[in-house]
C-alpha cells in the first residue's frame, strides 16, 4: 500500500467554501453562482476539489453529510454493479444498516470521531435554539417598538383633534374690556 493512498489531501487554508442552501422544497441552490444546481452538479465540485458546505436554509444545520450520503446512495442505484450481497447483509447486521456505523466498526474513522460528531451535531442544535430565541426577541422588541410609535401617534392626533383652530396658550385672544389690558372703555 501507497503512503500516499493514506494520507488525505490537504487544502490551502484560503480556499473557499461554496456554500449551497438546501430548501424546504429540496431544491439546492448555490450562493456563490446564485443558480439552483443538482445532486449531480454537488458531485462534480466535489470530484473537481472544491469545498462544499450544504446548509438547510430553514434550520441553519450542517447537512453536508447528508447530501454526500445521498448522491453516493444515487450513485449505487445507477451502478451496474452492485456491493456482494454478504456485504451489504453484514451492514445490515452489524451496523443497523448505517454505513457509518459500520465503517466505524470497522476502524475506518479515527476512534473518536463518532463521539466528536454528536458534539458538534449537539453544539450546531444549541445555537440553532440559540439563534431562533434571538431572533424572536428580535421580533418581539421590533413589534413593540412599532405598537409604541402607532400608540404616540395616536396620541399625537387625537390632541390635535381636541384643541380648536386658532386657539393655544401661547396665543389667548386678546377681548375688549378685558381688566388685564389697560384698555379704557
Amino acid at each position: 500500500m501507497n503512503t500516499m493512498d493514506t494520507i488525505p489531501s490537504v487544502k490551502p487554508a484560503n480556499a473557499k467554501i461554496k456554500i449551497i442552501k438546501r430548501y424546504q422544497n429540496r431544491k439546492l441552490y448555490d450562493t456563490q453562482q446564485s443558480c439552483y444546481v443538482t445532486l449531480d452538479d454537488i458531485a462534480k465540485m466535489i470530484r473537481t476539489n472544491e469545498e462544499v458546505m450544504v446548509i438547510d436554509n430553514k434550520s441553519k444545520n450542517d447537512i453536508t453529510a447528508a447530501t454526500l450520503t445521498q448522491i453516493i446512495f444515487e450513485a449505487e442505484k445507477k451502478a451496474s454493479q452492485y456491493a456482494p450481497l454478504f456485504t451489504l447483509r453484514e451492514i445490515i447486521q452489524t451496523g443497523n444498516g448505517s454505513i457509518s456505523n459500520y465503517l466505524a466498526k470497522l476502524g475506518a474513522f479515527p476512534q473518536d470521531y463518532m463521539q466528536r460528531q454528536a458534539q458538534a451535531q449537539a453544539a450546531a442544535a444549541e445555537r440553532a435554539s440559540t439563534d431562533s430565541l434571538k431572533e424572536n426577541l428580535e421580533q418581539r422588541v421590533a413589534n413593540a417598538a412599532a405598537r409604541a410609535t402607532a400608540d404616540q401617534t395616536a396620541k399625537s392626533v387625537a390632541e390635535k383633534a381636541t384643541t380648536l383652530p386658532g386657539l393655544n396658550d401661547d396665543n389667548t385672544p386678546i377681548l375688549p374690556g378685558s381688566s388685564n389690558q389697560g384698555f379704557n372703555s
